[in-house]
């Protein structure tokens, strides 16, 4: 890919950007085990109903936290499968624990900037308008999501899964002392916990129903990871279409989580 100036990016018309984004995101260099499936490119959010229905000058923003979103999940899922380094012998194994716990490390924080991300472009796509909160940013999108009428609505039971991982797993991680450098103390850091991958899990299985319902159609299948309990139940009440219903359970999905 040639280098450009900033003012050669600007000037870039929204599809011209968009291909330039997706030839980042398909390089046949990244590991990408599964993201052909799930259409992980700027396009396929682009040219939804509702991306088409705004101004070009707000398609752009979309655009652009579009991609910021793919960037993350990429950057978690390529730390999953990186390689320890070619390390001598006399030294391997404390590098090695540095090594895995840097790989634990940016799992959390590039799975809590995806989080942020996720958060923000589903709220720009229903609404149309940027995300600010100039407090709890999650008060403000469970507020949202309880909106009467608000399809969007279908990611509550998953955002509240996330948010809790986000609060018990990764918020230190990103604002306070990492607990890392314990786990290498202990020599415990030589693996990805598996707890590790759960929000990563989470927001990577969005991507097609946050494609289905900006395109005006209804999510074949449940966004959440697995078969948790509460899912059919959540989903079945979200095709109601019971808006008392739905912000009632959305709040006792949010009532148990860190909000702050």
């Amino acid at each position: 890919m040639d280098i450009i100036s900033t003012e050669e990016l600007d000037s870039l018309d929204n599809p011209s950007l968009v291909a330039r984004m997706d030839e980042i995101l398909s390089s046949p260099n990244w590991s990408r085990s599964g993201n052909e499936i799930l259409k992980l490119n700027v396009a396929s959010i682009f040219q939804t109903i509702s991306v088409q229905k705004y101004p070009e000058q707000f398609q752009r923003k979309l655009i652009y936290k579009t991609f910021g979103f793919l960037l993350q999940l990429q950057y978690a899922e390529l730390s999953i499968s990186a390689e320890f380094f070619r390390l001598p012998e006399q030294d391997g194994d404390s590098a090695k624990l540095v090594y895995a716990a840097n790989r634990n490390q940016w799992m959390s924080v590039s799975s809590r900037m995806a989080f942020e991300y996720f958060i923000h472009l589903t709220y720009m796509l229903g609404t149309g308008e940027q995300f600010n909160s100039k407090k709890s940013a999650i008060k403000k999108y469970i507020a949202w999501l309880k909106e009467s009428g608000n399809q969007y609505g279908y990611f509550a039971i998953s955002a509240a899964r996330a948010c809790s991982y986000d609060r018990e797993r990764r918020t230190p991680e990103v604002h306070a002392a990492t607990k890392l450098a314990r786990h290498i103390l202990l020599g415990t850091a030589s693996n990805i916990d598996n707890d590790n991958l759960h929000l990563f899990s989470i927001l990577k299985n969005q991507w097609q129903f946050i494609l289905d319902i900006a395109d005006e159609r209804e999510p074949n299948g449940w966004a959440a990871v697995g078969k948790s309990a509460g899912d059919n139940e959540w989903y079945e009440l979200w095709q109601s279409g019971n808006s008392e219903a739905i912000a009632s359970e959305i709040d006792r999905m949010y009532s148990e989580v860190k909000t702050v």
